[in-house]
């Protein structure tokens, strides 16, 4: 990702993480036009989301939260809140790969007051590698991380994007999006065992490993000057059976349609 797009869009994700605790990719979007930045870049600015209350949740909250993000020489290394922590040690023919760093924000039994009885998912960090493809209209990207700690699942995102430059300002990116996870993550998020169901009401569910979800992703990049943009982004994730029949999601405070919409500002700094 071109890194004036990367950051604007970078809010994205923490902001969608912080209100559904999902580390899944936000789009991965377009490369502005203009010289190529400097070795540092910090961006920072502020912004504001509508998302589920926890993953599967059919009830919404509004969320400002801030985007943060250091980069050295676009992604050879990165501190990001859309991208993790990682670097691109391999850079050939379009091609681009290395380690990650996601985390995963935990997910309390009060959030949204239908997980009562279910206990807490604590904080995740989730370790992994990632490989892209870039072409000027179309970018593919694929990761592989695994909770160390928190949840322990392990979890495959995949997500494609066709790209389109409007003008020299302004960019629109989207396209399809899709996440598998094993047992362990799904029976965190997602199943009952015997105490919880106790607790909670719900009966018990052992959920194994499958699609966790399938939706689309979009965004808008509007670079009003070299140091300050504006995006607007949106996805819909579907859960799949796995997740969908969990007692939290076809109960009365679920769904397996998942929305998440936002906008954000993002002022750059460099050297």
């Amino acid at each position: 990702m071109g890194l004036r797009s990367g950051l604007a869009l970078g809010v994205a994700i923490v902001m969608a993480g912080a209100a559904t605790a999902s580390a899944q990719p936000s789009s991965i979007g377009s490369e502005p036009s203009g010289p190529p930045p400097r070795d540092w870049t910090f961006d920072i600015g502020p912004g504001v989301v509508v998302a589920p209350w926890f993953e599967g949740s059919a009830n919404y909250r509004v969320l400002p939260i801030p985007n943060v993000d250091l980069r050295y020489q676009r992604d050879k290394v990165f501190i990001s809140a859309r991208d993790g922590v990682g670097a691109t040690l391999l850079d050939v023919n379009g091609f681009k790969a290395g380690p990650i760093l996601r985390y995963r924000f935990p997910r309390n039994q009060g959030n949204g007051g239908y997980l009562f009885g279910t206990g807490n998912v604590p904080f995740t960090v989730e370790g992994g590698g990632f490989l892209r493809y870039d072409l000027p209209f179309l970018s593919a990207k694929v990761e592989l991380r695994r909770g160390l700690g928190g949840s322990n699942g392990l979890v495959f995102d995949a997500l494609l994007d066709g790209k389109v430059r409007l003008s020299n300002t302004v960019f629109l990116s989207g396209g399809p999006r899709l996440s598998v996870t094993d047992g362990t993550y799904n029976q965190a998020y997602f199943g009952i065992d015997a105490t919880q169901s106790v607790d909670s009401g719900y009966a018990q569910y052992y959920p194994g490993a499958g699609l966790r979800s399938v939706g689309a992703g979009t965004s808008a990049v509007w670079r009003i000057h070299d140091r300050l943009t504006w995006v607007a982004f949106g996805s819909y994730n579907y859960l799949g059976d796995l997740a969908a029949n969990s007692p939290i999601v076809t109960g009365p405070g679920g769904s397996r349609s998942q929305f998440v919409v936002g906008s954000a500002l993002s002022w750059r700094f460099s050297w």
